[in-house]
């Protein structure tokens, strides 16, 4: 009989909850005794987890959970800090998923061919929307993708859209239904809960 193989759980420091370990937030101190957010759990050292919650986050601070929990000083860092370096790491986490998607011919680029996908019902699952697209493409495609209850994001430029898909600008991207598109949405929801943008 095959033993079942189970994820192991850590708990929050802030609320005590338990969940699996992947789908919380690691931090481990550097050498210099600085908080750091260990976003792959690949860091080494004595590590600590938080939900992925800007309340638990700043209960943490506040309570000098991260303190008691490292059993040591660390040097002061606030919420703000904390936030930035996980928005950071979530935009380039997006950035490998694209990037991961091109190379796997996973990804669909340009507002025309973006918008034909969807209507045909090509297996598109999500849409990646540069913050520097013009109105009159995004009256185009967002109708068609809420019609087709697909997700929309807006995050980089055009410029850096085409950049990662080895490319000129483009406005928009969609990903094919796959490992990749929902390792993409977890990161996008992850991204929107920390800016408050949901």
């Amino acid at each position: 009989m095959s033993k079942r193989c189970r994820e192991p759980e850590r708990t929050c420091i802030a609320c005590r909850t338990s969940q699996p370990q992947a789908a919380l937030l690691r931090y481990v101190l550097s050498p210099q005794h600085q908080l750091l957010v260990d976003y792959r759990h690949k860091l080494p050292g004595r590590g600590i987890y938080t939900c992925f919650e800007l309340d638990c986050i700043r209960n943490a601070i506040e309570r000098k959970q991260f303190q008691r929990g490292l059993k040591v000083d660390h040097q002061p860092v606030t919420v703000d800090e904390i936030v930035a370096s996980i928005l950071e790491t979530l935009r380039q986490r997006i950035e490998n998923l694209l990037g991961m998607a091109r190379k796997s011919s996973q990804v669909v680029s340009g507002s025309e061919a973006v918008i034909n996908g969807l209507r045909k019902k090509d297996g598109l699952v999500f849409v990646l929307l540069s913050d520097d697209v013009s109105s009159g493409i995004a009256e185009k495609l967002l109708p068609v993708a809420k019609r087709q209850s697909i997700e929309v994001f807006q995050m980089f430029s055009k410029g850096r859209i085409g950049e990662i898909l080895g490319k000129g600008e483009r406005s928009v991207a969609a990903l094919h239904a796959g490992k990749l598109a929902v390792a993409m949405k977890l990161e996008v929801q992850r991204y929107k809960r920390m800016s408050r943008e949901n």
